[in-house]
């Protein structure tokens, strides 16, 4: 797990799984006037519209996920690199596994729980609009 090539994968799901979580709550930070969402620092940084800071908010996630595939199809080269016997290439085999569920999890996981679903109405959004959208500050209004 801490060859390069292991390394790299688990950094790049990481990213992708921040950027893929930006880009669900874009709707609700920027509603909630949230400057640190990925969008809204792009769109800051380079100038552009929100149209164009979504589109390479998109394609740098797009990124990340086609090296990471690239990555993912190196393992087998990586294990004889290794001289990996079969034992060791089942744990490797897991631990990618254990990678591609983290991705997928995290992407269903913002599909269908309610957190990032920009048309909400009720004390959700009204909390989030005063500022105060944590559950904490909703246990409040």
């Amino acid at each position: 797990m801490a060859h390069p090539v292991m390394e790299r994968m688990r950094d790049l799901a990481a990213d992708t799984i921040g950027f893929m979580n930006d880009i669900h709550s874009f709707e609700r930070e920027k509603r909630r006037g949230d400057g640190h969402n990925l969008i809204a620092v792009l769109r800051r940084e380079r100038g552009c519209s929100w149209r164009e800071a979504t589109d390479e908010a998109y394609r740098m996630t797009v990124g990340c996920l086609d090296e990471y595939l690239g990555l993912q199809e190196r393992v087998p080269e990586m294990c004889d690199e290794l001289g990996l016997g079969e034992a060791e290439r089942e744990r490797v085999r897991m631990g990618v596994e254990a990678i591609q569920h983290w991705i997928n999890g995290n992407y269903e996981w913002a599909l269908t729980t309610g957190r990032y679903a920009a048309a909400k109405e009720g004390a959700v959004a009204t909390a989030e609009l005063a500022g105060r959208g944590s559950v904490d500050d909703l246990l409040s209004v």
